[in-house]
């Protein structure tokens, strides 16, 4: 794997930079652009002790720029992209106890530096950091537009805040720790899809932490996505496989999403399911529900709202369980190219023979795209 974690990173690196040295009229021709976004959202969470209010970058879509080119050639088209993160402090990422820097870009906020190979006859391929043909799956059912304010990663929104037990004392749980969407990721990999076929594309990966020194796990995954209409309903869903290999702890990780819209009325309905299963620990599971209702009430734009419920067992603990309820909005604002959203997540610890209190967090925010 060490040839492979080389390659992934050097190649597409190569390959993009000779192209950005291309001539500027080469590049307009060939299809050179420049895109990105920008948000930002406000927390309040409440662990039932203290309340802390505080401005972060969306986690759930953290703010990027990136660039592609495309060129046209025989049989296809090869494509190049970079895409970075800013490197803002994340909402997943405050807690009562951090004092993070609100900007520290790393390394690890690059998000992808790859080179495609795209053809209608054969699929695509794939090579560098980008998504794992995983990544992705755990939402794929997800239509209900609401995904900025809230979804399966439900650590998004206040990953960072731990739990505190009955005497109102932090305990070293935290939300992330035992909410987890199970998605796939995004590594240095080679990557490969098949075409589309009656709605169904496969995609398998292998690939390794490129971007982390000193780690050698190594990731194979196979992904099965599906997206097609029937009538007034449109479909989505994914079901993935995903096997990570480390001296210390194999895992071995499923997950499936599907989910449907009525476009007359609006409605709209998404199931999420993962399990993962290690070596050694604790084996864990979910189940993720969304109902959705999506309206053209105003002229600015489409409306989105969502209630939504999560449940996992034996995330930090054997038989442990994690709850969350929670409701989103959102609202496109067309002429701006902009959405702004607002949420609310109850979440919720239970250990035998423990006590903890409940965290509630409360989210408002916005994302502009250019």
């Amino acid at each position: 794997m060490t040839g492979l974690k080389q390659s992934v990173w050097i190649a597409p690196a190569a390959m993009i930079a000779g192209t950005v040295a291309m001539s500027s009229a080469a590049q307009a021709e060939d299809g050179f652009r420049f895109y990105g976004h920008l948000g930002g959202a406000i927390t309040q969470v409440d662990d039932g002790v203290d309340s802390r209010t505080e401005f972060n970058d969306l986690s759930a879509s953290s703010s990027r720029i990136g660039a592609w080119y495309e060129r046209g050639v025989a049989g296809g088209t090869l494509k190049f992209n970079f895409e970075t993160s800013l490197g803002l402090r994340g909402t997943d990422s405050v807690s009562q106890t951090s004092n993070d820097d609100f900007v520290d870009w790393q390394k690890t906020n690059i998000r992808k530096v790859e080179a495609i190979y795209e053809t209608e006859r054969f699929g695509t391929f794939y090579l560098g950091q980008g998504s794992m043909a995983s990544d992705g799956s755990a939402g794929a059912g997800d239509l209900s537009g609401t995904d900025l304010a809230g979804g399966v990663a439900v650590a998004d929104t206040a990953g960072g805040y731990f739990f505190r037990d009955a005497a109102g004392n932090l305990t070293d749980v935290n939300i992330g720790k035992i909410f987890d969407g199970l998605d796939g990721s995004r590594r240095g990999r080679v990557r490969y899809d098949t075409p589309t076929f009656n709605g169904f594309t496969v995609s398998a990966a292998a690939g390794t932490d490129i971007l982390n020194d000193g780690v050698d796990t190594e990731f194979y995954d196979l992904a099965v996505y599906y997206e097609n209409t029937f009538g007034d309903y449109e479909v989505a869903g994914a079901v993935s496989y995903e096997q990570t290999a480390k001296s210390s702890n194999d895992a071995e990780t499923v997950v499936a999403s599907v989910g449907t819209l009525h476009t007359p009325t609006g409605l709209s309905a998404n199931v999420a399911l993962g399990s993962r299963d290690r070596e050694t620990g604790v084996d864990s599971d979910y189940v993720y529900v969304k109902l959705g209702l999506q309206r053209a009430w105003f002229a600015a734009g489409r409306t989105y709202l969502s209630v939504d419920a999560y449940r996992g067992n034996d995330f930090n603990s054997a038989g442990d369980e994690s709850t969350s309820y929670g409701i989103e909005a959102a609202q496109d604002i067309d002429k701006a190219n902009m959405e702004v959203f607002a949420s609310y997540h109850q979440h919720k610890y239970d250990l035998a023979g423990s006590n903890f209190q409940d965290v509630d967090a409360f989210l408002v925010g916005a994302r502009w795209k250019f």
